[in-house]
């Protein structure tokens, strides 16, 4: 069995990792804009005491400030 292709982290990942953080990315995005999966930037997250919005506190955030409407319901 072959081993896992384990991706180090360079300072310009974790920079683009911060700064998508401060900007209030949620994990997904993050995610893929740092082409890893989700649970290595959740633990690199995590080893910088940082924590990402979950997708539901994001749209509550977007609703809250008008940006996307309430769902509409039948």
């Amino acid at each position: 069995m072959s081993k896992p292709i384990v991706k180090s982290w360079r300072p310009e990942d974790v920079a683009l990792l911060l700064k998508l953080a401060a900007s209030g990315a949620t994990l997904l995005r993050a995610s893929a804009a740092l082409g890893r999966p989700i649970a290595s930037v959740r633990k690199k997250a995590h080893q910088l005491g940082m924590t990402f919005p979950g997708v539901r506190q994001v749209r509550a955030a977007l609703r809250d400030t008008g940006a996307i409407e309430r769902p509409r319901v039948r």
